[in-house]
C-alpha cells in the first residue's frame, strides 16, 4: 500500500492551516461519497422495518452479507483509506502549527 503522506515541515503556519482546510473540505466530499454508497446498499431493505421483530433481524442480516461482499469493499476500501490518509496530514499538521506557535 503506498501512502501519499506529506511531512510539510517547511510549510508556514497560514499554508499548513489552508491545507487542512482543503484536507477537511475533501473529508467532507469523502463522506457524502460513503453515504451514497451505503444507500446503494441498504436499497430497499428499509421497508423489513415495517415488520416489528422479524422485520429488524431480516434487515440486519440482509445487510451484513451486502456489507461484506466484494462489490460493496471494493468501492468502499479506497474512499476509507483517504479520509484515514487526510485524518492523518490533518493531525500531522495541527502537531506542526503547534511547535511553530511554541517557537
Amino acid at each position: 500500500m503506498d501512502i501519499k503522506f506529506n511531512k510539510n515541515e517547511n510549510l508556514t503556519i497560514e499554508q499548513l492551516q489552508l491545507q487542512n482546510e482543503k484536507l477537511k473540505e475533501q473529508h467532507k466530499v469523502l463522506e457524502t461519497q460513503i453515504k451514497a454508497v451505503e444507500k446503494k446498499v441498504i436499497g430497499f431493505l428499509w421497508l423489513f422495518w415495517f415488520i416489528p421483530i422479524l422485520g429488524w433481524v431480516v434487515y440486519t442480516v440482509i445487510y451484513s452479507k451486502r456489507k461484506q461482499s466484494p462489490e460493496y469493499l471494493k468501492v468502499m476500501l479506497p474512499i476509507k483509506e483517504e479520509i484515514t490518509i487526510n485524518e492523518l496530514q490533518v493531525m500531522h499538521n495541527n502537531i506542526l502549527i503547534e511547535k511553530k506557535d511554541i517557537q
